[in-house]
């Protein structure tokens, strides 16, 4: 379930079934590839089992961009409610203009919301499995501001557009504080892929040379150990670069 969600979540039409049968035909290519280039089995199996992994990659990096889409829409969506609610109408017909106005992936989610309510699922339900289908924070905040307002009363116009301003302004911040990490994610791409790069046109050039690192005992320790110490580097450059807004 969670899994099916998962790839719901990034605007793909596949199953579970079919990722992981693009995972084994993609693993199982560059195991027989490298058989072919005369790599070691050690490093064939460190290969294929890496590159299973790609299409879960894949995947997840089309979940990220269709999430990151959805919340740059999300003011806009919100100041679109807002003029619907002014106009005197109900709630629901503002979701419907959202689904009928509004570009993918956002129209569709609020597509889905209002076909529920016109259902029956009840606006609590249906607000719930929006969560769930989106999981933002920002969009969290609208089914708060919705539910809070159904059941204390208050202007919802003027909720949504304190909330429409707040997330704007925390993307405008989110998009600064990416720009002064750059260096430091390109710097970490390069020093990370930079080794894999020379040990490949070593072993080209000089196969007898480099090839050391992988057959005598003491170069298998020292690679173990390199890998190991660049592993714990990736990640701590990582988490440097992640500023959560």
């Amino acid at each position: 379930n969670h899994l099916d969600r998962f790839i719901e979540q990034s605007g793909l039409d596949w199953s579970v079934a079919k990722l992981l049968w693009i995972s084994l035909l993609v693993s199982c290519t560059v195991y027989i590839a490298l058989a072919f280039a005369m790599v070691m089995p050690t490093l064939r199996l460190g290969f294929a089992l890496a590159t299973f992994f790609l299409p879960w990659a894949y995947v997840q990096w089309k979940r990220g961009n269709r999430l990151g889409k959805l919340e740059q829409q999300l003011p806009d969506t919100l100041d679109l409610i807002g003029r619907a609610l002014r106009a005197g109408h109900a709630l629901p017909s503002g979701l419907q203009m959202v689904g009928d106005e509004m570009q993918d992936p956002i129209a569709s989610e609020f597509r889905i919301m209002y076909d529920e309510i016109n259902f029956g699922v009840s606006m609590q339900q249906a607000l719930a499995n929006l969560c769930e289908r989106v999981p933002s924070t920002d969009v969290r905040y609208f089914v708060v501001a919705v539910l809070v307002q159904r059941e204390a009363g208050g202007n919802l116009t003027e909720v949504l557009d304190n909330l429409s301003t707040l997330i704007r302004n925390r993307l405008k911040f989110h998009a600064k504080v990416k720009v002064l990490t750059s260096e430091g994610r390109m710097s970490g791409w390069v020093i990370g892929l930079l080794p894999f790069f020379l040990v490949g046109f070593l072993n080209f050039a000089n196969h007898d040379f480099i090839s050391v690192l992988w057959t005598d005992p003491a170069g298998i320790m020292i690679t173990n150990i390199l890998i190991g110490m660049m592993a714990v580097g990736a990640v701590w450059l990582y988490k440097l670069c992640q500023i959560r807004v």
